[in-house]
């Protein structure tokens, strides 16, 4: 089969300034490069002090190159203005590097349409290059408070070109696609849903007398993880013998708060931000996943507990019900302390039903590298015909 050449222009990515920016995107290019030659572009401001003028980084693997350029911006208004014009020479600059490097591409992969698509419409127009857009965030409901209806006019007409221009369009959900066609415009759509890492993330037995239940997100306020904790509390009540492992957190109030409700340390662990590598550590050591969520998307963590073989319990809310069936997980409904409390009980004494390892290879079939690179060289094929 032959390796296309693929350049991919991305709005979010993992960089030096923000490490975990869009890491899921990152997995999707490991997972592409597989089956095609991936090299990504990733333009980012530097507010601090220390930065230079400018600064480029080019990590070189077999098939995936990562081009980073940092450009200073200053933090005054004055300086934000000037940054999107800066931004925009900057990547064009990167782009016509790669263009003397390496030729026309034969597809442009746009992830996130704001800012990057705006280049992909300038590739378009000047090489005549086509692009397929994945879009991740979920911004396209009226749960999420910095959600698509509160974005600018400017944003929204953006949005609307760069998706209507795509020769494909992708989405990590069907319940995300679902709100483009709602709120921006009709466009038809294919599923690819995160990735996972299997090489870190798999079935592990657990030999444990503490029932060990985790949770694992940035804690911001739509996880609603108090809620978690009320519920752990209710739990607590009727099982003693359960722990919690919370996974994420940046901000101390959410440990104050679980100081306040009388939470014993013995019961519940607070690790802040970890490395990708022990959150599968973490998974692999325990027996349940816990989201609680107003709303998701299409939770990588999720995917990534399914591959450790753990159950789930999470709301029946977004892109969770395309992720999840009755063989894994209990759904409860967002904001409802005591029904959480009341799966987390039931999962506790139905736990020995849940077949981890069939979860896990189920997972594994659906969630690879190598599944969700194929699934993506597929559409690069059908919009190229290579």
């Amino acid at each position: 089969m032959t390796r296309k050449k693929i350049l991919w222009l991305c709005s979010w990515y993992p960089n030096k300034i923000e490490p975990f920016n869009g890491d899921f995107v990152q997995r999707h290019a490991r997972a592409a490069s597989l089956y095609d030659d991936i090299y990504v572009i990733h333009v980012a401001a530097d507010t601090s002090k220390a930065a230079s003028k400018e600064e480029i980084i080019i990590n070189k693997a077999k098939d995936l190159v990562e081009h980073f350029v940092y450009y200073k911006r200053g933090s005054a208004f004055l300086g934000k203005i000037i940054s999107y014009y800066r931004w925009f020479i900057v990547s064009r600059q990167a782009i016509r590097f790669y263009l003397k490097e390496n030729g026309k591409p034969d597809l442009v992969h746009v992830h996130i349409p704001v800012k990057s698509g705006l280049l992909a419409l300038w590739m378009k127009k000047k090489y005549k290059v086509p692009y397929v857009l994945t879009e991740h965030w979920g911004i396209y409901n009226n749960v999420e408070v910095n959600n698509y209806e509160s974005k600018s006019i400017l944003f929204k007409n953006y949005t609307k070109k760069i998706i209507n221009g795509a020769a494909r369009f992708i989405s990590v959900s069907s319940y995300l696609a679902e709100g483009v066609n709602r709120l921006v415009m009709k466009k038809k759509y294919t599923v690819i849903p995160n990735t996972v890492d299997t090489s870190l993330f798999y079935f592990n037995e657990k030999h444990s007398s503490t029932f060990r239940f985790i949770h694992v997100s940035n804690m911001v306020p739509v996880k609603n993880t108090e809620g978690i904790l009320k519920a752990f509390k209710l739990l607590l009540q009727q099982k003693n013998n359960a722990s919690l492992i919370m996974v994420g957190d940046t901000d101390p109030a959410i440990r104050k708060f679980a100081n306040e409700l009388g939470i014993s340390v013995t019961n519940i662990s607070f690790l802040g931000e970890v490395s990708y590598k022990q959150v599968a550590e973490e998974l692999k050591q325990s027996q349940c996943l816990v989201l609680f969520s107003n709303i998701e998307n299409s939770p990588c963590v999720i995917c990534e507990a399914l591959c450790c073989g753990l159950p789930v319990i999470a709301t029946n809310v977004g892109g969770i019900p395309e992720l999840v069936d009755a063989d894994n997980s209990i759904l409860v409904e967002p904001g409802n302390e005591r029904n959480l409390a009341n799966a987390m009980q039931k999962m506790m004494e139905s736990y020995s039903g849940y077949d981890g390892k069939k979860i896990a290879e189920d997972a594994t079939n659906k969630f690879s590298y190598s599944v969700i690179g194929k699934k993506i060289d597929t559409v690069y094929r059908e919009v190229t015909g290579i």
